[in-house]
């Protein structure tokens, strides 16, 4: 058994450790069962190959009590209503409700007790608005989290960013002066905070919200019409910062460096370093780190044409993300997609270098058709799952719009670039990014308002679990069937 086998194996046993304790009832009697059987035939067939399958073995038990402790702490009454009062800092900036502002804030100093060590959800009222790294005094009685919907474990999903409590209102608050800590906090997100300025002004709305969203990530700046369209289109993920969106920016940085003289390699090196400094442009938050690795990933195995490397390469990001927080297998459904998404990117970049590797016109658009149709096949199956809805104009919307996307990025982020550096020069990249934008939201309303543009669908665990499982023999299947060929083909005279 090679290495590289090895390594994959422990990976997947670290992972499928996780994936079981989260959707099954794992104990600790069948872990040490599986050990012990796993011995037994270790003495019995004393072979190498079977000692070496400890690894994976381990790091599957390891997976599995990693996820059991996690839930054990948010589901075992180690989280309590409890009143706090003291100092806080705020981790994340203000986002607009109906009714309030939504502040994450966690205690840093308290008065009578000990402060939780889980973040805690503000209901802050509007007339409060933080920004990230402010600090504020507040005493509240907080509550846990309600699951409302019996379909949704509200709980939970606040989990997997370590929020344990709610306060839905504070009995006193008061915002504090600013510390080092927060200037440099401020300082930090300064970039972000411009750029989303620049780009409010450079543009109007809603297009400027969906300019954030492709950018910045996040639906929220969007009208409730026009975000409920973009899901019933299958385009909402286009509006959060996945593996996609960065899989994109990184072929942006490449023929950007490939532009100004760079060779192929150099031009690669050059896109990695644009990721990392979108990532920080944003802010940095989880989903767009998570993204980030995830995007590099599918971006590398397509330059390379390399399924295993590729497969290696997302497997290692997807299990250390996994390690520091391994809630988010089964309760972030951004985690999900953008791990999905990737995947359908780098499964189906061998194919597309072995058959699409002459220069033709509208090469570009083919490529974005098959990597698109790759995608679906591997996320549509888990937004029925999620949402109990399938969008049978999904693929049309899919091929027609993401082909605007890199463009519409691209433009927007120039033109705030111009705005904030010399207001004027924004005019001509903001009227184009417009152009696309607007193609956009357009044709999202329109392809919205058709009839049968959702159906209600449900899909079971059981056929989710069949249905990778089809798509992974397959995948299988056509990579021996592609082998062969190649091999054909060398032994010609």
């Amino acid at each position: 058994m090679r290495k590289d086998q090895v390594f994959l194996l422990a990976l997947l046993g670290y992972i499928g450790g996780v994936f079981a304790g989260s959707f099954f009832v794992v104990s600790g009697w069948m872990l040490l069962l599986g050990i012990a059987v796993w011995g037994s035939v270790a003495v019995t067939f004393p072979r190498k190959n079977i000692f070496l399958l400890l690894f994976p073995l381990l790091l599957f038990a390891f997976g599995v009590f990693s996820i059991m402790q996690s839930l054990e702490h948010f589901h075992a009454g180690n989280i309590q209503a409890r009143e706090v009062s003291g100092v806080g800092r705020a981790v994340s900036d203000s986002e607009e409700k109906s009714f309030y502002h939504q502040i994450i804030v966690r205690m840093e100093v308290c008065e009578r007790s000990k402060c939780p060590s889980e973040k805690i959800l503000w209901q802050a009222p509007k007339t409060v608005a933080l920004a990230s790294g402010a600090r504020v005094s507040f005493s509240c009685v907080l509550e846990l989290p309600e699951n409302f919907d019996p379909a949704f474990d509200y709980r939970m999903f606040l989990a997997k960013d370590d929020i344990g409590y709610v306060c839905r209102k504070a009995s006193s608050w008061a915002v504090l002066p600013e510390d080092t800590t927060g200037r440099f906090i401020r300082f930090f997100f300064w970039p972000k905070h411009a750029f989303e300025k620049a780009l409010e002004k450079s543009l109007p709305q809603p297009e400027a919200g969906l300019a954030l969203g492709l950018i910045v990530g996040g639906d929220n700046r969007l009208p409730e019409t026009l975000k409920a369209a973009f899901v019933r289109v299958g385009l909402s993920h286009i509006v959060a910062i996945s593996g996609y969106n960065i899989a994109l920016i990184a072929q942006g940085f490449v023929i950007l460096g490939i532009g100004i003289g760079l060779w192929r390699r150099q031009a690669f090196l050059f896109a990695a370093l644009g990721i990392i400094f979108f990532v920080f442009l944003v802010g940095a938050p989880a989903s767009a780190v998570r993204a980030g690795i995830m995007g590099l990933c599918a971006f590398a195995a397509f330059f390379a044409g390399r399924l295993s490397r590729g497969v290696n390469m997302l497997l290692l990001a997807a299990a250390l993300m996994l390690f520091f927080q391994p809630l988010l297998l089964r309760y972030d459904i951004g985690f999900q997609l953008s791990f999905l998404a990737t995947l359908g990117i780098i499964a189906a970049a061998p194919f597309l270098d072995q058959f699409l590797s002459r220069e033709f016109l509208g090469k570009g658009l083919v490529e974005i058709f098959f990597l698109t149709l790759s995608v679906e096949f591997f996320v549509v199956p888990v937004l029925i799952y999620q949402f109990h809805i399938f969008t049978p104009w999904a693929l049309l919307a899919n091929v027609l719009l993401l082909s605007l996307v890199p463009y519409a990025m691209a433009l927007g982020f120039v033109s705030a670039l111009a705005f904030f550096f010399l207001p004027g020069l924004h005019v001509l990249p903001a009227a184009i990014a417009y152009f696309f934008l607007r193609v956009i939201t357009y044709a999202v309303e329109r392809l919205s308002a058709l009839p049968n543009a959702a159906v209600e669908m449900s899909l079971g665990g059981g056929a989710l679990l069949i249905w990778y499982i089809l798509l992974f023999f397959g995948i299988v299947m056509m990579r021996k069937r592609m082998r062969r060929k190649y091999v054909q083909t060398k032994n010609l005279p």
